[in-house]
């Protein structure tokens, strides 16, 4: 049987034998270690390169959608100020042509004056007084005439402008006749 002082060598014996490495079995097993943290790091680089491609097309999409929602936006305020500008072209045509129709009424009631007043002239007065006395109404008649051309080239910003200038040239031709007739 075996006691305690014979047991005891050799499980001391065998301890040592079995902790003991041969060299070729430390550098084989270092190999393998490193070979596994090679592995382990291609694993992981790998993983990293999956994480960085994923939030890379992540990015990718949600610029392209913040791209494609300002262009929509961008198309959209384009479309909005084309149909306000249209609006306001409707709107500045319309304004022209109601200057220009209440404007050439009075002009033709006015000429009527002056036909009427050329009528009762050539009664009262020499030919030359009147031939000069129409003259003077033509021309303040037609200065208004040219001043409806000037609606044409109005734009919103100077309408009114353009407008007083019409008025304004009315106003001088009604005087006049106002004037004439008393005069006759």
């Amino acid at each position: 049987m075996l006691t305690v002082r014979t047991f005891l060598p050799i499980a001391i014996v065998m301890s040592v034998c079995a902790g003991c490495e041969s060299p070729t079995d430390a550098q084989a097993k270092a190999e393998r270690a490193q070979q596994e943290a090679q592995q382990k790091a291609a694993e992981v680089a790998n993983e990293l390169d999956k994480k960085v491609a994923e939030i890379d097309q992540r990015a990718e999409r949600e610029t392209d959608k913040a791209l494609r929602e300002a262009a929509q936006k961008l198309n959209n305020a384009a479309v909005d100020a084309q149909e306000k500008t249209v609006e306001a072209q409707a709107e500045l045509s319309k304004a022209r042509e109601d200057v220009r129709a209440s404007t050439t009424r009075k002009i033709e009631d006015l000429e009527k004056d002056v036909a009427e007043l050329r009528t009762k002239a050539e009664k009262k007065m020499s030919k030359v007084e009147v031939d000069r006395l129409v003259k003077e109404l033509q021309d303040k008649s037609e200065a208004v005439r040219r001043s409806l051309r000037d609606l044409d080239a109005a734009t919103s910003t100077n309408l009114d402008e353009v407008k007083k200038g019409v008025d304004q040239r009315v106003e001088e031709l009604d005087r006049a006749i106002q004037d004439a007739k008393r005069r006759v």
